[in-house]
């Protein structure tokens, strides 16, 4: 959970290409890392594991402290992504698999008529495996 706070802080993304043993091991990463006290909120807890209630305290140099909370995740039914939010971390992750732009693409224009897709088969050949 360090690193997950550490590298949102640092790059304001935690996608799969942050998720790696280079990252992990940078000195900025480490430190700030290093600068994050983890544990669970008495507060947090109390509200049961059906609602997952995040509280966030930043403390400044100056001494001022800033909060947050969030009683669901976002991606989480209670907090569900938008379509163009779960597109937008689909094109990451098709990124950090090196798929194509136009594959990517083309399997988001399709799900987005997903509903009105009479001919399900379509998406198949989108998803298969690029053969080299």
């Amino acid at each position: 959970m360090e690193f997950c706070l550490a590298i949102l802080l640092l790059e304001r993304k935690a996608g799969l290409g942050q998720f790696s043993e280079t990252v992990l091991q940078r000195s900025d990463v480490q430190e700030m890392i290093g600068k994050i006290n983890f544990y669970v909120d008495p507060e947090a807890e109390s509200a049961g594991f059906d609602k997952m209630e995040s509280i966030l305290k930043v403390h400044l140099r100056n001494g001022s402290v800033i909060t947050g909370r969030a009683d669901f995740a976002k991606g989480s039914p209670a907090n569900p992504m938008s379509f163009d939010e779960a597109a937008t971390k689909f094109r990451g992750c098709a990124e950090f698999a090196e798929w194509p732009k136009s594959k990517t693409e083309k399997i988001i224009a399709f799900t987005k008529t997903l509903e009105a897709v009479p001919d399900m088969s379509v998406l198949t050949p989108l998803l298969a495996a690029e053969t080299k």
